[in-house]
């Protein structure tokens, strides 16, 4: 409402007619404008507040990503290192089975040797036992030819004896 009047000087009336009239219905609007300005400041500040927790959960997440990215090639690290020593293992696991099978091997021929050599000398001893009891059986007969030519040895000398005499 215009309180001057076609002058330009205030007039009173007006002012008294809108204190009376407009002045309750605007003070009730600006009342009802003030309980919406506080509701949107309101709102503004859980807007803000959103946004500020926006940001926070935005470096938290980084954070996160860049500790789960450490965690991932620390794992991975491991992971290859564990690899790595697995096929060590493998490796060494494969020569140990090729010494057992050369150990083996050379362990078998060592043995079939030693078979044929106990064979060898259980033969060899066989034979020196015949051999030994022909000798005895020789040796035997060798003392009884040698006693009964000293039998005849006797009878000659004692034939000769008689015959000198």
């Amino acid at each position: 409402m215009d309180f001057h009047g076609e002058g330009g000087s205030m007039s009173h009336s007006n002012l008294i007619e809108y204190i009376q009239k407009q002045l309750p219905t605007d003070l009730t609007t600006l009342v009802n404008l003030q309980a919406e300005l506080a509701q949107r400041q309101g709102a503004m500040s859980a807007v803000q507040d959103a946004a500020a927790d926006r940001a926070k959960a935005a470096e938290e997440l980084a954070t996160a990503q860049d500790q789960a990215a450490a965690m991932v090639a620390s794992a991975k690290d491991m992971e290859a290192a564990a690899k790595a020593k697995t096929a060590d293992l493998k490796a060494r696991e494969a020569a140990l089975a090729n010494s057992v099978s050369a150990f083996e091997a050379v362990s078998a021929a060592r043995e079939a040797a030693l078979d044929a050599r106990e064979k060898t000398s259980d033969t060899r001893e066989m034979h020196q036992q015949q051999t030994q009891a022909n000798l005895d059986v020789l040796s035997a007969s060798l003392e009884a030819q040698e006693a009964a030519l000293q039998t005849r040895v006797k009878a000659f000398q004692d034939k000769v004896a008689a015959i000198s005499a």
